[in-house]
């Protein structure tokens, strides 16, 4: 097997990560044995690298389940065993699906989206889940104004949106916000939970290494907020937004100042979570 996307130096990236409520999840959902799930984990990772060189698939974060470390989770899990319906858009594996059923949440309740569609079955293979899983999984661009997600407008009540907004321009991330909305049903309560890359600095970059000269935006809490307030403003709706400025990466408590310089980067990353409620 390739090593090609593997941690600096050697270094073994289950020693280096968090990944513990991941690799939790394939024993006791997918009753993978303790012996065979990182090979298992291997084995997925290079087949999903092959479709896309995402970074946060080389940095194994199908396996960082943030969901659940949220202060809304019990209330998104309690919603959906009551019949609201959620949807990971940007779903990956639909890693954060398989966590909510297995802690009880009915999974016909369920949505995943993501553009790639490869990755949809890799999670089936993934999670060895196939004959049992009722989520419904849609491989679609959410700029497709014909794509079946237009289908689902105003169904959804919670939306999570990981490691997504990111890739885009402020323009875009504007555009991907006013679709998100037309999702959801329009009604208080509505919810969107994510988290993304950020900063303390509000700024348009391109990601080391392009030369398309595509352009991303990084946020601050304030540039997030008033994303939002536009939004809102634009589509006659309001929205709270709760914004917290963190640490990007779970790190294993052994990590120390003696690792190599790429780990010390990522621990030095920050991102933001986010929560944002319909008034």
């Amino acid at each position: 097997m390739s090593n090609t996307m593997s941690p600096p130096n050697g270094e073994d990236p289950y020693e280096i990560y968090d990944l513990d409520s991941g690799l939790k999840l394939l024993r006791e959902y997918s009753g993978i044995p303790d012996e065979d799930v990182k090979n298992h984990v291997e084995l997925i990772k290079e087949k999903a690298l092959e479709v896309r060189h995402y970074p946060c698939i080389r940095r194994y974060r199908f396996l960082d389940l943030i969901m659940m470390t949220t202060a809304v989770y019990q209330e998104v899990l309690e919603r959906v065993k009551n019949g609201d319906k959620f949807m990971d858009l940007g779903c990956c594996f639909g890693q954060e699906i398989r966590k909510l059923v297995h802690d009880g949440a009915p999974s016909a309740n369920t949505y995943g989206s993501d553009l790639w569609g490869e990755y949809l079955s890799m999670g089936y293979e993934l999670f060895k889940d196939k004959d049992r899983l009722q989520t419904t999984f849609i491989a679609a661009d959410i700029f497709d104004d014909s794509s079946p997600l237009t289908k689902l407008s105003g169904q959804m009540n919670i939306i999570y949106v990981g490691d997504f907004f990111h890739l885009f321009n402020l323009g875009e991330q504007e555009d991907i916000a006013k679709r998100i909305i037309n999702l959801l049903a329009p009604q208080p309560g509505s919810l969107i939970i994510g988290r993304q890359s950020g900063g303390e600095t509000a700024m348009e970059y391109s990601r080391a290494g392009d030369v398309s000269g595509r352009k991303q935006f990084q946020h601050n809490p304030q540039s997030w907020k008033e994303l939002w307030d536009r939004v809102g403003d634009s589509t006659g709706s309001k929205w709270s937004a709760d914004v917290e400025l963190c640490q990007e990466f779970k790190f294993k408590p052994s990590v120390t100042a003696d690792t190599s310089s790429e780990v010390k980067r990522l621990v030095d990353a920050k991102g933001l979570r986010f929560t944002i409620r319909r008034l």
